[in-house]
């Protein structure tokens, strides 16, 4: 029985490569990905922001049935000196990660998020796009143009992942 699943895997490879077979694009970004930079260009004047410093920390996972989970913050961040922050401590940690989770839609490069719980309750049900690249072990998610959290200021946001192992 092995021989023959090996053949049947063997000529759906073939003829995949003769005609060009559809993958789920899907496939691709399922999976953890660990984050390794982020930078957020203003679309007005050009500037270059690193929001989140030389080395932020975060993490997104896409599952196969369409559901994406994400957080990102800045590694120096201070933790409350109680267990109830207090309001300039809550207000200095929320300034300081970005996180949702919900379900995701991949079109190609193209890729929509749509956050059903968030950190800032203004994204809950909207559609966040994005342009998405592959290549080797890295993601690059690159937004379109939005108000970011960081700045107040409209900015293109370009996040760079590498797979976890």
């Amino acid at each position: 029985m092995r021989c023959f699943a090996k053949a049947i895997f063997a000529a759906a490879l073939i003829v995949c490569a003769g005609f060009s077979c559809p993958a789920r694009a899907a496939d691709s970004v399922v999976g953890a990905w660990r984050l390794v930079a982020v930078t957020e260009e203003e679309t007005a004047n050009k500037v270059v922001h690193k929001p989140l410093g030389e080395h932020p920390i975060g993490l997104i996972i896409f599952t196969a049935d369409g559901h994406v989970s994400f957080i990102m913050a800045d590694p120096s961040r201070k933790a409350a000196a109680a267990p109830k922050a207090t309001d300039a401590e809550a207000a200095a940690l929320y300034r300081t990660m970005v996180a949702y989770s919900g379900k995701y839609h991949l079109d190609g490069d193209k890729l929509t998020n749509h956050p059903e719980i968030s950190w800032n309750q203004a994204w809950n049900g909207t559609d966040q796009r994005r342009i998405v690249v592959i290549s080797d072990n890295t993601l690059t998610v690159t937004t379109a143009p939005f108000v970011s959290p960081f700045y107040d200021k409209e900015i293109v946001s370009v996040l760079v992942f590498e797979r976890e192992p």
